[in-house]
């Protein structure tokens, strides 16, 4: 036993710092390695709790035959007030971390039997080129509570034509209705017509989603080939304010509209950029040494020229809702924004194209 005991050595403190040296070593030399790895995983779980979410609305769209959407709620923190070093700009830095969705509410009809509006014309009642025509309610004492102030309601009279744009002044009480001429229609005159208006998106009872911490939506970079969602302003106090943007889906599932500060119908395929928290604008710009605005992020790559992140992508004839990575940044990497954007989706562009998009 004695002898047994004498063969049995510990460990000195010498071998344990060479092991631990050892494990630092190989841990320092796999860091480069795991670390895109690892925000490659981040940006893949938001681009498909994004796509998901959005094809869900989709289908809610279809289900109820009325329109749905998602809107993607502007985060409040993202503005610089141009502290940069040579202030180039104020910079809103446009992002999004939840995602809330909507859809248009019944249609409403009256709440009353035999509700009804007269449209009439007024001659004193102009608006440069669009013509607008009175709406007088017949017998419906709920019209006004329930039209209200929604910018974006829209009637059709005796369940024919055209959907008309409502218009409403409160500056005088009660408040007066207007319809809004459409390009190339003629504004009716009707006695006792029926009618049914569309009214603005409501939240749904769906819960809304969060993106993974460190994940966001840069709307900065996000929007269609002729527009871009980085919209911000200042209110009437010098708040700094921005807008959320919402795509709405139709019943046959093509995108009706998308609302960024006014609404618009897309033509070409509408992009969401997926990126990182660390790499939106409002987080700090820095003038690089070819005098280009970039992020103070060691790389000093925005977020749609990182490799690692997603671009989501919607076709709006089809409604198709895809996830592609952002492509490699080495041909775009020239100051050239505008261009550099437009190589960045190339592989959503490819993917449209492989789907049969438009």
């Amino acid at each position: 036993m004695k002898r047994l005991r004498e063969q049995r050595r510990g460990v000195t403190l010498i071998e344990l710092l060479v092991v631990a040296t050892i494990i630092l070593i190989v841990t320092a030399a796999s860091v480069p390695t795991i670390k895109p790895m690892m925000e490659s995983q981040l940006t893949r779980q938001a681009g498909s709790t994004v796509s998901t979410y959005l094809n869900r609305a989709r289908a809610r769209a279809a289900a109820t035959g009325r329109p749905c959407g998602v809107t993607f709620e502007h985060f409040a923190g993202t503005y610089d007030d141009g502290g940069t070093p040579d202030d180039p700009t104020d910079d809103f830095g446009n992002a999004s971390l939840v995602l809330r969705q909507v859809e248009t509410p019944p249609y409403y009809c009256g709440l009353e039997q035999g509700a009804a509006v007269d449209v009439y014309a007024e001659d004193d009642i102009y608006d440069g080129d669009k013509r607008l025509r009175r709406i007088r309610v017949v017998n419906d004492s709920y019209w006004g509570a329930m039209v209200g102030d929604e910018k974006g309601a829209k009637i059709q009279f005796n369940g024919v034509g055209p959907y008309y744009p409502i218009v409403v002044d409160r500056s005088v009480d009660p408040p007066l209705f207007f319809i809004e001429k459409l390009p190339g229609i003629d504004l009716p005159i009707l006695q006792n017509a029926t009618f049914k208006v569309v009214r603005d998106p409501r939240p749904t009872m769906t819960a809304p989603v969060g993106l993974p911490q460190g994940a966001v939506v840069d709307l900065e970079w996000s929007g269609t080939d002729d527009s871009s969602f980085a919209l911000g302003y200042l209110d009437e106090n010098d708040v700094p304010r921005g807008h959320n943007v919402t795509v709405m889906f139709s019943p046959d599932g093509s995108v009706d509209y998308v609302e960024n500060n006014g609404r618009f119908t897309p033509t070409d395929a509408i992009y969401f950029l997926i990126g990182r928290w660390d790499r939106i604008s409002a987080l700090g710009l820095d003038v690089d040494d070819l005098g280009e605005i970039r992020p103070t992020i060691e790389d000093r790559l925005w977020n749609y020229e990182d490799p690692t992140n997603a671009w989501v992508s919607i076709n709006p004839t089809s409604g198709l809702v895809t996830t592609t990575e952002v492509s490699s940044p080495v041909d775009y990497l020239v100051g050239d924004a505008i261009g550099g954007l437009y190589e960045s989706r190339e592989f959503a562009r490819m993917s449209k194209r492989n789907t049969g998009g438009r």
